[in-house]
């Protein structure tokens, strides 16, 4: 970024980090905020609070202009131009009340605006471009898309019918709504001219959520905050406003989650899958080996965050269809960190079951264990997890298509020690963690029926003869074996390293049950001998979750 595009971001920020240091307080402690800086005391704290609150909201609508003025240049001019409204409403509409306001919004004006100038004159020549090729069926998308705008707009034209006229003469509005008089009109227009400029905020994402997806997302989650405002902040005053924020809520968000996972994820410019055409043992680990770390400083991957979070709902999606073993390099956002194995997959028990669980399967495996989310170190509570691909043979040059599975321990983790001391399934329990619960109960639902149950029948129908009729378990434990000692280390993925064990190798013994058996029953072992820790593991390494087929229980 050049240095003209440097120096608006420091100075939207400037604006924006102003926002926040008088905003956020004011939501809680109007009075004491504006006695603390010796201004005029507000005679209905209410609105007082709530336009804090619609002051922190706006400034979140800066951020991708002060981040990215080039790719979002809505947001970079409105974050600018959404100032002069402020000097024109304390210096010339409502003057002689906080006049210190209208000086404050002027001064940021004058130092944003030729920077600004500047920074669109010197714009790289290569900018965001929009087209990219959607993951699912045009109608769908098109469909889906309507349907957000309309729910959107509907908001906007809400905020403004209510929030124009408020403007000028906020007490004969609230008359004519039959709501509570306003005590203090100033705060009350003021709050509406907010309201406003968050409606004006709203219309890219309206218009082209798919271009400015930023914005689409904040018009969403701009509305609970009211919510929880009216309903639980200064409960009492004015519940229609909740109800209406809740109402819009419970609408656009739907619209918005199946928009947001048919779209590409333009991050990584993968916007294509193939038509999978397997791969061999050989092929898959050099691959999986390319670029490995220095063990003395292994890097640490962060995940999930704020800005990653449509990439999270992109990705989620594009699981349940995409069977690359391989992908471009891309940022793993749940188990970012982990350590890639090569071993061998072996059922040593009679079963009846078909495939890769049959009686004396044996065929090689690359798998990857790693811990979901950024809590990696010994005493956190960790969720630990080996997702693999079981090949049919010990042939390493054998083309095929593996067998993937994903096994992980109890989903709001566990403080255990090792790591090696938490068996994983196929059907993890979820527990009492928001974020595992939000994740798994919500987010993967929309995904699939039963997000964290993962049916094993990529491993019995693995290597059937056609016409032959799978047999498949309907869960899998991946236990260590008794027989493996234990190794400390502050770094899950130093523990785990199979040169820290006897005959370098780490044994997992795999026990399957129906739901209606009480009891797990070994049937064979996962034995790993060689590990890596690289970039080919961490950011390319990629692990198919085919679609739940339903079959009893459901209610979990």
């Amino acid at each position: 970024m050049n240095k003209h595009a440097t120096w608006f971001r420091r100075a939207v920020w400037l604006g924006i980090l102003a926002d926040w240091v008088l905003g956020i307080p004011v939501i809680f402690a109007p009075e004491k905020v504006l006695d603390l800086l010796g201004f005029r005391q507000t005679a209905d704290p209410v609105w007082t609070a709530f336009a804090g609150l619609l002051v922190v909201l706006l400034s979140l609508f800066y951020i991708p202009g002060a981040q990215n003025p080039y790719r979002y240049k809505f947001n970079a001019w409105f974050a600018v131009f959404a100032r002069p409204p402020g000097v024109i409403f304390f210096l010339v509409l409502w003057n002689g009340h906080y006049p210190a306001f209208g000086l404050l919004d002027g001064f940021l004006f004058l130092i944003q605006f030729p920077l600004l100038i500047l920074t669109m004159r010197h714009a790289p020549k290569k900018a965001w471009k929009s087209e990219a090729t959607p993951q699912a069926p045009t109608d769908q998308l098109r469909t889906s898309t309507s349907w957000l705008r309309r729910t959107l707009w509907l908001g906007i034209i809400a905020d403004w019918v209510l929030g124009v006229p408020s403007i000028f003469m906020p007490e004969k509005v609230l008359e004519l709504a039959g709501l509570r008089q306003t005590l203090d009109p100033v705060w009350t227009a003021f709050a509406a001219l907010i309201l406003v400029l968050l409606g004006v905020a709203y219309v890219p994402g309206a218009n082209k959520p798919l271009r400015y997806r930023a914005n689409a997302w904040l018009a969403v989650f701009a509305r609970p905050p009211g919510v929880v405002f009216f309903l639980l902040i200064w409960p009492g005053f004015y519940v229609m406003f909740a109800l209406l924020d809740g109402v819009l809520f419970l609408l656009q968000m739907p619209w918005l989650i199946k928009v947001m996972q048919l779209v590409p994820e333009r991050r990584f410019r993968d916007t294509e899958v193939p038509e999978y055409a397997g791969t061999t043992f050989k092929e898959l680990k050099t691959a999986v080996w390319r670029g490995p770390y220095n063990d003395s400083d292994l890097p640490y991957h962060k995940g999930i965050g704020p800005t990653t979070f449509l990439q999270f709902l992109n990705d989620s999606a594009r699981n349940m269809h995409d069977r690359r073993d391989i992908r471009p390099v891309y940022n793993k956002l749940i188990h970012a960190n982990g350590v890639a194995y090569t071993g061998v997959w072996e059922i040593d028990q009679e079963t009846p079951y078909t495939g890769m669980l049959r009686s004396g399967a044996k065929g090689l495996c690359v798998a990857r264990a790693s811990v979901a989310g950024p809590l990696i170190w010994q005493g956190a509570r960790r969720a630990f997890g080996i997702a693999g691909k079981v090949f049919p043979n010990m042939d390493p040059d054998a083309h095929v298509w593996p067998a993937n599975f994903v096994t992980v321990s109890h989903l709001s983790g566990s403080r255990a020690k090792h790591v090696l001391d938490t068996p994983m399934s196929n059907y993890p329990t979820v527990g009492l963690d928001p974020a595992s619960n939000l994740i798994n109960r919500v987010i993967f639902r929309i995904m699939d029926t039963r997000p964290g149950y993962r049916q094993l029948f990529t491993l019995s129908t693995l290597g059937l003869a056609h016409g032959e009729v799978a047999v498949t378990p309907d869960l899998m434990e991946l236990r260590i074996a008794d027989s493996m000692a234990r190794f400390d280390a502050k770094d899950f993925r130093h523990e785990i390293r199979v040169r820290n064990y006897p005959r370098s190798e780490i044994v997992y013994d795999i026990r399957v049950k129906d739901f209606a058996d009480a009891d797990w029953r070994r049937i064979g072992s996962l034995t790993f001998t060689d590990d890596v820790i690289s970039e080919g593991s961490d950011k390319q390494l990629h692990f198919w979750i085919p679609r739940d087929i339903p079959n009893v229980p459901q209610g979990r």
